[in-house]
């Protein structure tokens, strides 16, 4: 409640639109920096969560969540906040949540969605709970590297069944991948500084893909691995938080 406090008086409001969990799990402030092993790590040299804070551990993350929500719930029924969200949250984290939850659903889970890592299983549950999907990295992540590329079949904006759509259609790569995830029925947040891009990417409402487009952009993923796809957060140890309930 303090950090939310505090982001008010800087942005000199009274509330936000919406205050976002934006992992399942501790991040960079969990770790000891003394590289203190916790007792319950100490057995796995190679666990992420070998070097946790005291109370941050990997039996203690769902607790935590837990409790961050509940703190949010508080910033919501005094107004602080018009909406409270999660990030990065998969069917797991948010079953775990709703055990515990007083106010539900989440207004939003904002995931790494786009058609090499398309979390259909995901986005099919979080509509089912009422829960928006919000795709962010909907044009491919930023930390694919030349063999990342390849080895998926190449970036996202030189494939085939895109450049397809795109010359049909008269619109860029990225209108296309971005109109794929949008008539998933998915908000998107893509991301730039070049006021041109801005407006070519909100320029995304006056056209459909046809059903085969999209079944060809979808099929982009096939024959690869479960995760593999993944193109965000690929050295960071953020990920592993897939990995507990």
């Amino acid at each position: 409640m303090k950090c939310l406090e505090l982001s008010l008086e800087r942005l000199g409001v009274d509330y936000v639109d919406m205050w976002m969990m934006h992992w399942p799990g501790p991040c960079f402030e969990s770790r000891d920096k003394r590289q203190t092993v916790s007792s319950e790590n100490a057995a796995a040299e190679d666990d992420p969560w070998l070097h946790a804070k005291e109370g941050m551990g990997v039996n203690e993350i769902a607790s935590l969540r837990a409790d961050t929500w509940r703190a949010m719930e508080d910033a919501y029924r005094r107004g602080k906040t018009r909406s409270i969200a999660v990030s990065n949250f998969t069917i797991k984290h948010i079953e775990t949540l709703k055990e515990t939850a007083t106010l539900w659903p989440p207004a939003v889970n904002q995931i790494e969605s786009h058609p090499y890592y398309p979390q259909n299983d995901l986005i099919d549950y979080c509509q089912k709970e009422g829960i928006v999907v919000q795709a962010y990295a909907a044009l491919g992540g930023q930390d694919g590297t030349k063999a990342k590329w390849k080895a998926l079949g190449g970036k996202l904006f030189e494939s085939a069944p895109v450049l397809e759509a795109s010359e049909r259609l008269h619109k860029t790569p990225a209108q296309i991948l971005l109109r794929w995830s949008l008539q998933r029925n998915c908000a998107i947040v893509p991301k730039t500084c070049d006021p041109d891009r801005m407006k070519e990417n909100s320029d995304i409402f006056d056209f459909e893909l046809s059903e085969e487009e999209m079944k060809a952009i979808a099929n982009l993923s096939e024959g690869v691995c479960d995760g593999e796809g993944r193109l965000c957060w690929r050295t960071e140890k953020l990920r592993m938080l897939d990995r507990i309930p």
